[in-house]
């Protein structure tokens, strides 16, 4: 069985069709406001009335009496309210043990395949991350990274076949600026300076020191071209210099349990001829057009659609100097992910002999099969709402090189940016103004939360508490994560320092005391033998059980929507909900009745399952103590 909830949709929707409504009123089924009517009521009738022009007690009598006719086994009745509500009272005995025994069989190596849905067809190619190779994480790519490991960690329990990658952008400016700086500027590591937070601050300068010296800005110039040419001693530098603040990149998301499947970089793109075959469809299709005047004259552009905003610099996709810009390099990837492109990376492991090491594209010598990578049937890119337009002109050059269904298969998981509160950027150092509320991030001028840093400081606020220096960082990276995940992906998160690592309300350290709460009561109390007998319940029985129950709708809505925080509000309204039971209930370890004491034993357990199975889904840990 689905969780109740999703089933009475159905019947509900049945009914309604039944009625010849099917399609102009909408099966909701929503937990009943009053208590007395039912355990879920349906509006239905009410909207129906308006469709089929009668009063709506009348449609909900008729409604009432096709719904007892299907005979649903979990349903004890339905009754009709004023002024047009159809309720449904469960029945315990049958509805209970199924809630908990479905969560005690939670298992996260057997797929949560949902009941009635159809299997999900093809690879899910999700792409995250992205930080350029020139400077540490900060707290902005950390977003990325969660949601992006988030989203792809709800789909696998949901039974999708997923394929993560971090695409590193080796060729840019960015880490032009990094290779200048470190030729040419003489800063010094710091005794113990992790090699990203070195370019970190290497970035700062170089940036500093182009307006005072334009023999620097010529350097950089210089170091574009020779990086795009390869095989010269500047992209070799460049390309280890990358590497090694890639490697730093890794360790850094180790820490919030976020890995890859394939690291791809922007180099071997490049070097393996991605995009001159790409701008051979875009050419040959008449995708791209040359212009031969105006602000634009000599570059390859590819025109709009003329129905949505327009950014004339986004379609441009090769410059008059002969340079491909960052979308038309985008075309070639993702044409790649889909396998339209008719040619392929060669691949290797990062790490040698490191089985836990992802792989990642080479242009050397292949260690690894082909076969395992890309040939997508839905891509989704995780990258931040200001990339919309570039992102829209990508799935156009899907759609026009003849590929429509890929297109509308090329997903945009676009999310708003992380900013500093005023305290944040206080805390920083950076002057405030009257009346601002928000505070960008800036690498290039320092202005920042490293990923690292954050995580250090989440480690201190709890490691007091903490019950050992393990559990305080399970406890710390779970706090941030969670953080940075409840927001939904349209929300700007105004970063504060004490927000993101309280302990109390809605966070992470609640979830996860939460699920070590549950563990805590199992320990203290045995298991009873034999079936266990569903005793009348108690309110926050019945609440902790329906909370179970809507675990299964909760996820595939998440996935649904590649919605984090969907997930995240459902954990809350658990623990919470477990928390209720806990303060409102007779302890357990004291319960003398046998039936109740073996029964909601029973139920912490499903209640503990659940949490732990949601939050691995979320990133986090589950804890057994705290």
């Amino acid at each position: 069985m689905r969780d109740v909830r999703t089933e009475l949709i159905r019947a509900v929707r049945a009914v309604l069709t039944a009625s010849g409504v099917d399609d102009q009123v909408e099966a909701v089924v929503d937990r009943s406001a009053r208590p007395e009517f039912g355990d879920f009521s349906t509006p239905a009738p009410l909207r129906a009335a308006r469709v089929l022009r009668r009063r709506p007690i009348e449609i909900a009598e008729e409604l009432r009496g096709r719904l007892e006719a299907l005979q649903l086994p979990f349903v004890a009745g339905w009754t009709v309210s004023p002024p047009g509500y159809v309720n449904c009272r469960l029945d315990d005995g049958a509805w209970a043990p199924t809630v908990i025994d479905q969560a005690l069989e939670l298992d996260r190596g057997t797929p949560l395949i949902i009941p009635g849905e159809a299997p999900p067809r093809g690879r899910t190619l999700v792409e995250h991350t992205a930080t350029n190779p020139n400077k540490a994480a900060h707290v902005g790519h950390l977003r990325n990274a969660c949601i992006g490991d988030s989203v792809a960690r709800i789909l696998r329990r949901l039974g999708h076949e997923v394929e993560v990658q971090n695409y590193i952008d080796d060729t840019g400016v960015q880490v032009a600026d990094v290779a200048v700086g470190l030729r040419h500027l003489g800063v010094q590591q710091g005794p113990d300076e992790p090699f990203d937070q070195y370019c970190s601050r290497v970035y700062v300068e170089v940036g500093h020191r182009y307006e005072a010296d334009p023999s620097l800005v010529e350097e950089r110039r210089r170091t574009l071209r020779e990086i795009e040419g390869g095989g010269n001693d500047t992209a070799i530098f460049v390309k280890e210099l990358a590497s090694r603040v890639v490697d730093c990149h890794l360790a850094t998301m180790r820490r919030f349990d976020i890995g890859y499947d394939l690291l791809t970089w922007e180099s071997d793109i490049i070097a393996l001829g991605f995009w001159s075959r790409a701008f051979e469809l875009l050419r040959d299709t008449g995708s791209i057009v040359h212009v031969t005047e105006g602000r634009h004259a000599g570059c390859w552009v590819m025109p709009s659609d003329g129905d949505e905003a327009d950014d004339d610099d986004a379609k441009v996709l090769v410059k008059s100097d002969g340079v491909a810009t960052y979308t038309a390099k985008d075309i070639a990837y993702q044409l790649w992910k889909f396998g339209l492109l008719g040619r392929d990376f060669r691949y290797r492991r990062w790490h040698a002999g490191d089985p836990d090491s992802p792989a990642t594209t080479t242009t050397g010598e292949a260690e690894l099969p082909a076969e395992g990578f890309g040939r997508a049937a839905r891509v989704i890119n995780v990258i931040d709402a200001r990339q919309a337009y570039p992102q829209q002109v990508v799935k156009r050059g899907l759609a026009r090189t003849g590929h429509a269904e890929q297109a509308e298969q090329s997903i945009h998981l676009a999310y708003e940016v992380v900013a500093l509160s005023p305290a944040a950027a206080e805390a920083l150092g950076i002057p405030l103004e009257e009346g601002r509320k928000e505070y960008a991030l800036s690498g290039r001028k320092g202005i920042e939360v490293r990923a690292d840093d954050l995580l250090d400081k989440a480690w201190e606020r709890v490691g007091e508490k903490a019950a050992d220096a393990e559990t305080a960082t399970m406890l710390a990276a779970g706090a941030v994560r969670y953080y940075l995940e409840k927001f939904t992906l349209s929300q700007i998160i105004a970063f504060d320092f004490d927000d993101a690592l309280r302990v109390t309300g809605d966070t992470g350290i609640y979830l996860m005391y939460s699920h070590a709460r549950a563990a805590g009561i199992m320990r203290k109390v045995e298991a009873a033998p034999g079936p266990v007998v569903v005793p009348a319940l108690e309110g926050a029985e019945r609440a902790l059980l329906h909370g179970l129950d809507g675990y299964r709708h909760a996820l595939a809505e998440a996935g649904a929507a590649l919605s984090p925080s969907t997930l995240c509000t459902y954990a809350f309204e658990l623990a919470s909900t477990l928390t209720d039971f806990y303060e409102h209930t007779e302890a357990i370890v004291r319960e003398q009745d046998p039936i109740r004491r073996a029964f909601r034993r029973r139920l912490v357990a499903a209640t503990r399952a659940t949490l732990a199975d949601c939050l691995w889904c979320l990133g986090m840990p589950a804890p057994e103590r705290v």
